[in-house]
């Protein structure tokens, strides 16, 4: 299934502190009711998927709890049927929700696994950027300004190589608003 293809408008905007904001909130929780029985419906591989789906959604409507439920349940469906990438990658966005439900301990202790698992599994590096944008953005909103800095410079290092324009502006964003804090601070 392609999110592109919800009959809803699931798209997001990324406001001053770089978080995402629902362009339409209705729309995106009428997607994520959408993506909730489609998911009752599929076997569960398919379900994993839809389960990640509706936690980021939800994290982003500011639903975290059960963002972290349909994550947990993505990360188990993932774990039953040993698949390393489709677990890893729900786990950057159960630490994103940590992150956002500034459960600080868990979230540090959930980015710090992800950079051990990087550091143990090439098959996972693709990956990599992300996990340090994200542990960088939970750094800034914990207020330790310099260590986030360092993150989103390794992130960019990693983007820059890709070439992938929209991730290296919004890596740029980030260093921006770290360096605005520092000047500030």
């Amino acid at each position: 299934m392609n999110i592109r293809d919800l009959p809803f408008n699931m798209s997001y905007r990324f406001n001053e502190q770089l978080r995402e904001v629902p362009v339409n909130p209705h729309q995106m929780k009428q997607g994520i009711i959408y993506l909730k029985k489609r998911a009752l419906e599929e076997d569960e591989c398919a379900a994993a998927k839809t389960y990640g789906h509706i936690g980021v959604y939800e994290r982003i409507l500011g639903e975290l709890t059960s963002s972290e439920r349909h994550l947990l349940l993505a990360i188990y469906l993932y774990d039953r049927h040993a698949d390393t990438i489709g677990e890893f990658l729900n786990t950057i966005r159960l630490g994103h929700t940590y992150h956002w439900q500034e459960q600080w301990d868990k979230a540090n202790e959930t980015f710090q696994l992800l950079i051990e698992q990087l550091k143990a599994d090439e098959d996972l590096h693709i990956y990599e950027d992300f996990v340090y944008q994200h542990y960088g953005k939970c750094l800034l909103d914990q207020r330790v300004v310099s260590r986030a800095h360092h993150y989103f410079q390794r992130a960019l290092e990693i983007r820059l190589k890709k070439g992938d324009k929209e991730l290296i502006e919004s890596t740029n964003s980030c260093i921006r608003l770290c360096l605005n804090k520092l000047k500030h601070s």
